[in-house]
């Protein structure tokens, strides 16, 4: 009996668990992960996509997008997609000019501000997660060097507070909590 019923429970837990993702949004929602090399910021897109059934968005595909300048690039990706419920950018913007190309999209589109979420690890700890990937990033010091210098560019175009800087772990879905309590404060605050 006590089988059945812990069978029975872990079920339940189970449902209840599914139920929660892809969670209804009351209005658009805009979802900004930058992060260093490693960070963790593709996973937390993943998250935060299937959470809110979001689509994803990453820079490499703006960046491969056709088009001559960098709002053309983003309008071009964001307008094959679903985006009436808001989307993921996953690394994006990482510049001035990219930064500028978004406000552009959001104005266009009628979306709102974006929700910005730094992952912050130290250098030597993404160094460290790095070490342990079976696939290396073959660009990572580089790419390291080019994210503190992207970042200073982003945090000088969003005043500081637009962004939130959550501390990069080992466990991810300790991240996601976090962010979904951003999230979750952040549209509160908006209703």
């Amino acid at each position: 009996m006590q089988r059945t019923r812990r069978g029975l429970c872990g079920s339940l837990f189970v449902l209840a668990l599914s139920s929660l993702w892809a969670e209804d949004l009351p209005k658009p929602l805009v979802v900004i992960i930058i992060g260093p090399p490693v960070s963790g910021k593709t996973t937390q897109a993943n998250y935060v996509s299937k959470r809110y059934g979001l689509p994803i968005v990453s820079a490499e595909e703006i960046r491969k997008a056709p088009g001559a300048t960098g709002t053309q690039k983003v309008l071009a990706t964001v307008r094959k997609i679903n985006y009436q419920k808001g989307f993921v950018l996953d690394g994006y913007p990482a510049t001035r000019a990219e930064a500028d190309s978004l406000a552009t999209l959001t104005q266009e589109f009628k979306l709102p501000a974006p929700i910005i979420i730094q992952i912050d690890v130290s250098d030597e700890t993404a160094r460290q997660w790095h070490a342990k990937q079976p696939e290396k990033h073959p660009n990572f010091e580089a790419d390291l060097r080019r994210y503190h210098e992207e970042l200073d560019l982003i945090r000088s175009y969003y005043p500081q507070a637009d962004i939130w800087t959550i501390i990069g772990k080992d466990v991810p879905a300790e991240v996601f909590e976090t962010i979904k309590a951003l999230i979750r404060s952040r549209m509160e605050e908006s209703k």
